[in-house]
């Protein structure tokens, strides 16, 4: 009886062991907008940092999401999350399950700040032109102001756009400059 109650807290040990490589609460922050990226086909992402690149200049595509997480566009965010290892995820699936644990903080950036987006990568456009509307992945409205033509232009003409913004709400970004 001894030795099989030995081997059943063995096998549990073992059990937990494996489950806590498995899984794992991390910190990471998420940027103040959401970038274009091309996946399996165009689409935005959140830009998010951790591991040993939080509070640097490096921010990288996360093409996943975060349960329990609403994102709000113009603020920067500091998550504690939990890391899941996904066994057998379905072929174009991530193969990490992410879900908020804490909201550690949420900085609204100043209207001042400036940021760049891809309008167009590698002959791929993220801009789509309807009687005058210029739309990123059909959700957000570009207010290009004097920088109509000159957009209209270089997405017909360019392989590679690149527009600096600001925030002006939700569903909409107010293009400053173009690259």
């Amino acid at each position: 009886m001894k030795k099989l109650i030995l081997l059943f807290t063995f096998i549990g040990l073992l059990t937990s062991c494996e489950e806590d490589n498995e899984s794992q609460i991390v910190d990471i922050r998420v940027n103040h907008y959401k970038n274009t990226a091309i996946g399996l086909a165009p689409q935005f992402t959140l830009l998010v940092q951790e591991g040993n690149v939080l509070n640097t200049d490096t921010w990288f595509n996360f093409f996943s999401t975060i349960e329990g997480f609403t994102y709000e566009p113009g603020y920067t965010y500091a998550l504690s999350v939990k890391k899941e290892v996904v066994s057998n995820p379905p072929q174009d699936a991530s193969s990490l399950k992410y879900t908020l644990q804490k909201v550690i903080s949420k900085e609204k950036v100043s209207d001042d700040t400036s940021f760049n987006l891809s309008l167009k990568l590698d002959g791929n456009s993220f801009v789509n032109v309807s009687s005058s509307n210029f739309l990123i992945l059909n959700t957000i409205t570009i207010d290009c102001g004097d920088l109509c033509q000159e957009l209209e232009n270089k997405l017909l003409t360019e392989n590679n756009v690149t527009g600096t913004f600001k925030h002006i709400n939700e569903n909409k970004l107010k293009l400053v400059d173009l690259n």
